[in-house]
């Protein structure tokens, strides 16, 4: 009966898009609260906001936007900041990220000295399927902690990019 139910749900949830973006605001609070996860919703235009720390004393954040009302966007923000005479170390490490991760793309502003991470998922995708939304944002929060790491190492020390990616590899086997 569950999974009848769960198809008419989403069988449903494709004929009436018009409310799709509101449905997966709604999940989205939902599946927050069921993980028991600290937000805040932007009442201007509804984006929420999640605030994580690191151990190594950096913070990021995850804003979840929803953008024309056909995509959920993803936008997490660190608080590193990049030094130009480590652009090319950041460069080469940044390119290592996005060849390894998948539907994520790290993105360096070196005009800003900032450093963000985006992601989007299509509107009419994440209503029918709310668990790719689950999935998004656990990897989403598993690559933001492994770059805050890689590149708060690359900057302390000088360090390769290779090297401290490699340091990173390493450090994942072991847990």
């Amino acid at each position: 009966m569950k999974k009848v139910m769960k198809f008419m749900k989403r069988t449903w949830r494709f004929w009436t898009p018009g409310k799709a973006s509101t449905r997966v605001h709604n999940d989205l609070i939902d599946l927050l609260n069921e993980r028991k996860l600290r937000y805040s919703i932007a009442m201007h235009n509804k984006n929420i906001e999640l605030g994580f720390d690191c151990e190594d004393g950096h913070r990021y954040q995850i804003i979840c936007s929803i953008e024309w009302k056909n995509h959920l966007c993803f936008y997490v923000s660190f608080t590193h900041t990049l030094v130009p005479e480590a652009y090319d170390r950041l460069c080469h490490l940044a390119q290592m990220f996005n060849d390894r991760m998948s539907d994520v793309t790290l993105r360096l502003n070196m005009e800003g000295e900032s450093l963000h991470l985006f992601s989007s998922i299509p509107m009419d995708y994440a209503q029918v399927h709310p668990e790719a939304v689950d999935n998004r944002l656990y990897n989403l929060t598993s690559y933001a902690t492994d770059i805050s790491w890689a590149f708060d190492r690359l900057l302390k020390t000088d360090e390769e990019a290779v090297f401290v990616f490699a340091e990173l590899v390493e450090r994942g086997k072991g847990n």
